[in-house]
């Protein structure tokens, strides 16, 4: 009897420290979660900072420019690795002048944006900051307002700078630095209009006849171009590419084939009487003319442009369709 009533405690003893040491697991291992998953924005800051370490091929281009803000959504960090899928704090690293903020948001003008049904993925990315990752197609609602200013949405690059076209023309005394084949430099003076990005503005051979040819004129070195040609700097002129890429159809067999009937687009509709920022043979430059026909032209001290800028897509998106009676408003 004794015996048996021992066997009974004894059991009842095993069985209540087994409950007592699997709670204590249970709660160990929420305590752990909990530790794991509670990212604090100085976190997120060194996540950002080993990313960019990590990546300098990529980032050089934009971590060295003075005044040059870039920024990295916690989303690109969870994508490629930086920050595990469950972390709770969302929003982005704003980067300038190797100054680090973590702003906290979510609802983001760029999400907005390649949503729309009329937004394509480029098919010349070659995965740097500032190439097209997103393009806007044919006629879209692509209307966003800035600065009570009208603009047009042309693309969006890999590092979410998003690429804008003026609706109104601008008059412009002079076209870059004259003197040089490739005129725009970093010695321009000009106002901040938008944010400081790159803009590609190499010579382009007249020849081309087909857009991934007309980007490797734009992008790199060749005989006319001598130097790298990017211009780092807040406002630049249609690219030609520009003007190919919002087609969803072009068929030209050479640059100045390139009209609104063979390249038909929402662009033509706002350039005539235009300047691009290309370079052509013989010193001259790539032009829209009223018939809406690219041409080259020699370079003139008074000509009239439509300024292309870039604002970033990770800023928040208040209101709008994208439409002209209701255009983009971002804050």
């Amino acid at each position: 009897m004794f015996s048996k009533k021992f066997n009974i405690i004894r059991i009842s003893i095993i069985v209540v420290a087994a409950l007592a040491l699997a709670y204590v697991c249970y709660a160990s291992r929420g305590t752990s979660k909990e530790a794991e998953v509670a990212v604090t924005p100085e976190t997120i800051i060194e996540k950002a900072k080993t990313y960019i370490s990590n990546n300098k091929e990529y980032f050089n281009d934009i971590s060295n420019e003075e005044d040059l803000e870039y920024r990295i959504s916690t989303k690109e960090m969870i994508q490629k690795g930086y920050l595990e899928e469950d972390t709770e704090l969302k929003g982005y690293v704003k980067v300038l002048n190797d100054e680090y903020i973590f702003i906290e948001e979510t609802n983001y003008l760029v999400n907005k944006i390649i949503k729309d049904e009329n937004v394509v993925e480029s098919s010349t990315n070659e995965g740097m900051p500032f190439d097209v990752k997103y393009v806007y197609k044919g006629e879209p609602n692509n209307y966003i307002k800035y600065n009570d200013k009208m603009y047009r949405i042309m693309s969006v690059t890999n590092s979410n700078f998003v690429k804008l076209i003026s609706v109104e023309r601008d008059n412009i005394q002079k076209w870059g630095s004259t003197g040089k084949i490739n005129y725009f430099d970093e010695k321009i003076e000009e106002e901040p209009i938008g944010t400081k990005g790159i803009f590609y503005v190499g010579y382009v051979r007249s020849e081309n006849s087909n857009l991934e040819q007309i980007l490797k004129n734009e992008k790199r070195n060749n005989e006319y171009t001598k130097v790298t040609p990017k211009y780092y700097g807040y406002s630049s002129y249609i690219n030609v590419s520009d003007i190919v890429n919002a087609a969803n159809e072009c068929d030209f067999k050479n640059i100045t084939d390139i009209n609104s009937e063979n390249c038909k687009s929402y662009i033509f509709n706002l350039i005539g009487d235009t300047y691009s920022c290309n370079t052509a043979e013989n010193s001259n430059v790539y032009y829209v003319d009223n018939n809406k026909l690219v041409k080259t032209k020699e370079l003139q001290e008074n000509i009239y442009v439509n300024r292309v800028i870039y604002i970033n897509g990770l800023t928040k998106y208040i209101s709008g369709d994208g439409s002209q009676e209701d255009p983009y408003i971002f804050e």
